[in-house]
């Protein structure tokens, strides 16, 4: 079923019971911002889910049919987070390395844990921690991701300018003290991103220092004129960055170890897994923007899905389980009915 919130809310909720392999091949090409998804793990358990995968080659095969869509359908600079237990995190990343760019294997530092109480009767190192693998859908290491700015486009001005310096024959600091101020030393940047033109006075000052070579100083109306012409060139050119290059907000305290609390007695469901809240809320305002939309295809109780309805991203669910799926259905629909978060990202 599908759930279409009203326009006036800002965004759109998409909810699915089914299974994600099939659900995930009617989602069109190139339409999902963020796939963030937390699938089940592979354990040899006496449960009915677990029991799907006999060998722990067949979960990873399975886990690569997932990565297959994903790949289809995410944006050409879409990013993909992917949770993970410890003890296949290396298989399940071999696969997926095939398909995106992993940027990060992070580690969620669980703060509060049943585990550390009872360290002492293990017969290995407490866990307290959980993996989540950080992948790109584009394939520059250098962290560009395919677009480049050109931070270049001044190059004519800042050719004149060179051309001015040479002609009066001096340098920064030279000119600096002969105008009395330092307010033309960026027109002299030539190979600096801080370049920029003068004001009229500054430059009708420039004007009056002796030149040789036969050099004639232009007009200030003719620069401003060209330079607001390449300002607008450079802002089309920085519009066009911003959509192709992958969305990072990134702050002093994205890092790739994330440390908070599991989530709490009262916000727990009967999902085995529930994540915190505060955990998906972060990765979605990293790596998204308000009005892109998020896929978690492996919804589980639905938090991934509240973590977008607070913070206005578009959100596609899928859930195999009847039981999670009404727990999913649930909590989205009572996020819903609160205030939506009023944050830039």
């Amino acid at each position: 079923m599908g759930d279409n919130v009203p326009a006036d809310r800002g965004y759109m909720v998409t909810l699915i019971q089914g299974d994600c392999l099939e659900v995930m091949k009617d989602i069109p090409d190139k339409s999902i911002d963020a796939v963030i998804t937390d699938p089940p793990y592979y354990r040899i358990v006496d449960n009915d889910w677990d029991k799907q995968w006999r060998t722990l080659d067949e979960y990873i095969d399975w886990i690569e049919l997932a990565a297959v869509e994903w790949r289809r359908i995410i944006k050409d600079n879409g990013s993909i987070y992917v949770f993970a237990d410890d003890k296949v995190c290396a298989y399940v990343q071999t696969r997926l390395d095939k398909h995106f760019l992993l940027l990060n294997n992070l580690v969620w530092h669980k703060t509060t844990n049943m585990a550390r109480m009872y360290s002492n009767g293990f017969r290995c190192y407490a866990p307290i921690t959980e993996r989540i693998l950080f992948y790109s859908a584009q394939y520059d290491p250098t962290g560009w991701e395919t677009v480049k700015l050109d931070m270049n486009n001044f190059v004519p001005l800042r050719e004149y300018f060179r051309q001015y310096q040479e002609a009066i024959g001096l340098n920064i600091k030279q000119i600096n003290a002969r105008l009395g101020h330092r307010k033309a030393e960026h027109a002299f940047y030539w190979n600096s991103t801080q370049w920029d033109l003068p004001t009229p006075e500054t430059y009708a000052e420039l004007r009056k220092l002796p030149s040789n070579h036969g050099f004639i100083p232009r007009e200030y109306e003719d620069l401003r004129r060209e330079y607001e012409d390449l300002r607008r060139e450079y802002e089309d050119l920085r519009r066009e960055y911003e959509d192709l290059r992958r969305v990072f907000n990134a702050d002093d305290s994205t890092l790739d170890v994330i440390s908070g609390p599991i989530v709490s007695a009262r916000d727990n469901t009967e999902h085995p897994t529930t994540k915190p809240l505060w955990l998906m809320s972060r990765i979605i305002k990293v790596s998204t923007n308000p009005d892109m939309t998020v896929l978690d295809c492996f919804m589980g109780s639905g938090t991934t899905g509240v973590a977008c309805v607070q913070t206005g991203r578009n959100f596609i669910g899928i859930e195999i389980d009847p039981q999670y799926f009404a727990i999913a259905e649930k909590r989205i629909h009572e996020a819903q009915q609160q205030p939506r978060l009023m944050e830039a990202n």
